[in-house]
């Protein structure tokens, strides 16, 4: 199975590309991913995902993440290409949240969990659904030494 992880720096400090890309196939590992994934991780600062934030959420804040899925969360069905690709979407990180490892597996979990199509401001039901398995997936992570 081959999953396409495209990851963007647009600030000016080095990112770690390769701890990323581990985390995010780690998640889909322990997910029981069936069939690749294609999504983009874009790493900016805090005025960009502030901006970001307000622009398409209406929230003025710098919030940690942002998600922006490819697939509806009113339905199953998820965006695919010929061949059987599910397209996600894009994890936009703040930079200043990456230098802590474990942080970093919080917000991709959380990120990633959003491109899959849960959510959490929906519900409560749905909230507490989605920090059961975040909770559960950085454990698994964390027993696997990140």
């Amino acid at each position: 199975m081959r999953h396409e992880i495209l990851i963007y720096n647009r600030i000016r400090r080095k990112i770690p590309r390769k701890l990323i890309t581990e985390i995010i196939l780690k998640i889909l590992k322990s997910l029981k991913s069936k069939q690749p994934v294609e999504l983009a991780v874009l790493i900016v600062d805090k005025y960009e995902i502030k901006r970001l934030n307000k622009v398409w959420r209406n929230k003025n804040y710098i919030p940690d993440e942002l998600s922006f899925g490819l697939n509806s969360r009113k339905s199953e069905t998820f965006a695919k290409n010929k061949s059987n690709v599910l397209r996600l979407g894009e994890i936009v990180i703040n930079g200043d949240k990456i230098s802590d490892k474990k942080y970093l597996t919080i917000i991709l979990i959380h990120g990633l969990l959003h491109l899959l199509g849960y959510g959490h401001e929906q519900s409560a039901v749905q909230a507490k659904k989605m920090e059961k398995i975040e909770k559960k997936l950085l454990k698994h992570l964390c027993r696997e030494k990140i």
